[in-house]
């Protein structure tokens, strides 16, 4: 029995309750690079006509200590050949890329595999038999991903998390049915600046932009956060916003301390002290390189010549 044919018997295999390692996860997160790393493999997909609509491969992430969540870090793209009648995935060089990644100190496991398509069909269901077997003993995740982008902006990238559970009367590699996990792309706050300029719509040629446009739009940008904590800050010593302890410590330590008295004419903030002593420490560190190179210039003035 596979997925394209119906059936009116139908029994559910779940896993065990008593283990949790063979629990299916309940949260699946994903690095953008990951993402940017799959749209560029099906950007580069061979355009022949007997060529696959789909690209797969492999994804490399790491488990919580409970096995609940997984954290997608990198991928390999594998090829693979599919049409109407049959399906050919290249295992060898799968399981050379996993052997070459071990060698070179990679932290991450194999978690599962993807496919930039967003419908799942009996070949699905045997590409996530092997992926079960290579992650073995925990539950093989499976991302779809719709590269199906809509003009208009009404529909955008789908990012769908699946794992699989045994399905039928007989144990089938085909028998599966796929349940959905939930997907989050997760990234750091240093992260932000590059991926808003990756998403970000191409600015248009022209005269008025300043050359260096990407600063420019930075120094915006860090000038907006500056008056929104600002006239956080005035509202708190107004009275009319309670005091938050967290964001406190956060501009403490963001800004530094204060080290003139309160109300004084000479109050001189921790960020510009800071940027003094840097400032120090450059002018120091290239006065000895100086000193150093003159050093040297001079031994080889004094030198006795033969």
């Amino acid at each position: 029995m596979s997925l394209d044919t119906s059936s009116s018997a139908l029994h559910l295999n779940l896993p065990p309750t008593s283990s949790a390692q063979l629990r299916p996860p309940t949260l699946i997160t994903v690095h953008p690079s990951v993402v940017a790393s799959i749209l560029t493999h099906h950007s580069r997909r061979p355009t022949e006509a007997d060529s696959s609509s789909r690209v797969i491969g492999t994804l490399m992430g790491s488990r919580s200590d409970n096995g609940q969540e997984i954290d997608v870090r990198a991928c390999f793209a594998v090829p693979h050949k599919e049409d109407e009648n049959q399906i050919a995935v290249d295992m060898p060089f799968q399981q050379g890329m996993v052997q070459l990644l071990g060698k070179t100190g990679v932290k991450e496991s194999i978690v599962g595999w993807y496919a930039t398509h967003p419908t799942l069909n009996a070949y699905s269901a045997l590409i996530q038999n092997y992926f079960s077997n290579e992650t073995s003993p925990y539950p093989s995740i499976h991302l779809t991903i719709d590269t199906e982008l809509d003009p208009s902006g009404n529909k955008g990238l789908g990012i769908k998390g699946w794992v699989s559970t045994q399905l039928g009367l007989s144990a089938k590699a085909e028998n599966c049915v796929f349940l959905p996990v939930p997907v989050v792309v997760k990234y750091a706050e240093s992260e932000k600046a590059a991926l808003n300029l990756l998403t970000a719509p191409a600015p248009t040629p022209s005269p008025a932009l300043p050359p260096l446009s990407t600063l420019s739009s930075s120094l915006n940008q860090l000038s907006e956060l500056i008056d929104q904590s600002l006239a956080y800050v005035q509202s708190v010593n107004a009275g009319t916003t309670p005091a938050n302890p967290e964001v406190g410590r956060y501009l403490l330590e963001g800004l530094g301390r204060w080290s003139a008295a309160a109300g004084s004419e000479e109050d001189e903030g921790g960020v510009k002290k800071g940027l003094q002593d840097t400032l120090t420490v450059s002018y120091l560190s290239n006065l000895v390189r100086s000193q150093v190179e003159l050093a040297g210039r001079l031994a080889l003035v004094q030198q006795p010549t033969q």
